[in-house]
């Protein structure tokens, strides 16, 4: 199960994360000055693989990837 947030920096601008738990978000948060501005319990995958930022410990996982095709 993964754990989103929305939060946002010293400019406004916001910065949406992704993780595997929400220490690995909480941790980043502190770690960069970000702002907490909500916790969605759902987000649609499209939205996560083009515009979520992980911030796990691990690797992220291919599930949010976002394939791409070989080129012979």
């Amino acid at each position: 199960m993964f754990s989103y947030c929305v939060a946002k920096d010293k400019e406004n601008e916001k910065i949406y994360l992704v993780s595997s738990s929400l220490e690995d978000i909480n941790t980043y948060c502190q770690g960069n000055d970000l702002e907490i501005l909500s916790r969605p319990k759902y987000v649609e995958p499209a939205m996560v693989a083009h515009h979520f930022i992980w911030v796990g410990k691990e690797k992220r996982p291919p599930i949010i990837e976002i394939s791409t095709p070989y080129k012979y």
